[in-house]
């Protein structure tokens, strides 16, 4: 017999044992109950009032002698669903104890040129990998290019992966530079996608970044850098992978050529 299961509805070592013991048994007093199971008597009445209150064994008298029998095992069932109904009933304070559990998100607002800098040293002080989305063309000329490039050399040397999906219009010598560059992707965006808003996702939060005015907006939570980064990788799929200009004038120069070939 798994006595596990039984153990696992709520009952006790001895309420099992004695449980077990009056299924065998049949109709039994708490004496023939004790000797089958070699357990003290108090300890018998205890488990035999226990399994009374939870509905698995019933009495009754026989002229001045109380016997024990042991209800419908369907009981067991009837068992079950009444600690089922119980957690149902406390589920949602669980729930809302682990909600209160977790640490808030936590938002700051950093202004002017020297918070983006500080929001981008953190990130790659706090991070081995980040995604960049929508970022506007003039968005590293109003930090400075200057502070960019070094903000690039020190990435690189500690080895941090910036993975770009910048807005289609972005300035094409700035592009060739991040192409050039060692741990360094970089996709576009459609242009019916373009965003006036830089949006950075690393291991500890989200940064968004305004141009007009100039404001860095920082949250730092679990949840909302899940929710962005699902956001990233959708939009990674529709991305392309060379600015749709270049694409175009790479389709005119075939065109071209393959005119002057017929000639």
């Amino acid at each position: 017999m798994e006595k596990q299961t039984l153990y696992d509805l709520g009952l006790s070592k001895n309420e099992v044992e004695v449980y077990l013991s009056l299924l065998q048994l049949g109709p039994s007093t708490a004496i023939d109950v004790a000797k089958e199971t070699r357990l003290h008597r108090p300890n018998i009445y205890d488990a035999l009032n226990k399994l009374s209150k939870k509905g698995l064994v019933a009495h009754f008298m026989r002229e001045t002698t109380k016997y024990y029998e042991v209800v419908d095992p369907d009981q067991l069932m009837t068992l079950m669903k009444l600690k089922e109904g119980d957690l149902l009933k406390i589920l949602p304070e669980l729930k809302m104890m682990q909600l209160n559990a977790r640490p808030p998100a936590s938002i700051s607002v950093l202004e002017g040129i020297s918070g983006v800098r500080r929001a981008l040293t953190d990130i790659i002080n706090n991070t081995k990998k980040f995604y960049a989305l929508g970022i506007p063309k003039d968005h590293a000329p109003t930090i400075g290019e200057g502070w960019i490039r070094e903000w690039h050399t020190e990435r690189i040397k500690k080895k941090v992966w910036f993975h770009h999906i910048v807005n289609e219009d972005y300035y094409p010598h700035r592009v060739k530079l991040l192409s050039s560059l060692p741990y360094t992707t970089i996709k576009f965006l459609p242009k019916e996608y373009n965003s006036p808003t830089m949006v950075l996702i690393y291991d500890k939060g989200v940064v968004f970044g305004l141009l007009q005015p100039l404001v860095t907006i920082r949250i730092l939570g679990d949840d909302i850098t899940k929710c962005f980064r699902n956001y990233f990788m959708m939009l990674d799929k529709i991305a392309l992978t060379e600015i749709p200009q270049a694409s175009a004038q790479k389709k005119t120069n075939k065109r071209a050529q393959g005119s002057r070939e017929c000639f």
